[in-house]
C-alpha cells in the first residue's frame, strides 16, 4: 500500500507541476482481482483524507490558474443561455463537459448552442471564468 511518504511525494509533484486539471480517486477493492488480496491495504479514512488533501492543493492551483486568465480573450463554444441571469454559458477548448469549468459571459445578441465566440475574461472562480463577448467589449 501507499505510505505517508508516497503521499507527500505526490503532493510535492502536484505542487511542482501545477496541473490545469486534475481528478483524484481513492482505491476501491474489487473482489477476484490481484490487488484485492495484496498486503498493507490502507484504511478508507486515510484514503479519504489523502484524497481531500490532494484536491485542496489542486483547488489552490486552479484558483491561481483561473485568475491568470483574467484580461485574456479566449474562444468559447456556446452551450446554452441562463435567462434569469441574462448570461450565456460555454466551454473553452480545454474544458470537458460535466467535469471541467465553464465560461459565463454577457452578450448583446442572440447566440445558438454550438456557436463559437471570442470572450474577454473579466473574472474567475476556482473552476469557472466570467467575461464579455469580445464584440461587446
Amino acid at each position: 500500500g501507499e505510505t505517508q511518504a508516497d503521499h507527500e511525494e505526490v503532493m510535492e509533484f502536484i505542487d511542482e507541476v501545477e496541473f490545469d486539471r486534475l481528478g483524484v480517486f481513492t482505491y476501491s477493492r474489487e473482489e477476484d482481482t490481484p490487488a484485492a488480496t495484496m498486503p498493507d491495504q490502507i484504511d478508507q479514512d486515510i484514503m479519504d483524507t489523502w484524497r481531500d488533501e490532494l484536491m485542496a492543493l489542486q483547488q489552490e492551483i486552479s484558483i491561481d490558474k483561473s485568475a491568470q486568465m483574467v484580461g485574456k480573450t479566449i474562444d468559447v463554444m456556446v452551450e446554452g443561455y441562463i435567462a434569469e441571469d441574462n448570461t450565456y454559458v460555454g466551454r473553452s477548448y480545454k474544458d470537458a463537459p460535466n467535469v471541467d469549468g465553464m465560461v459565463f459571459f454577457e452578450c448583446d445578441r442572440e447566440l445558438m448552442s454550438g456557436d463559437f465566440v471570442s470572450v474577454k475574461i473579466t473574472g474567475s472562480t476556482e473552476y469557472d471564468l466570467m467575461g464579455i463577448m469580445e464584440e461587446n467589449v
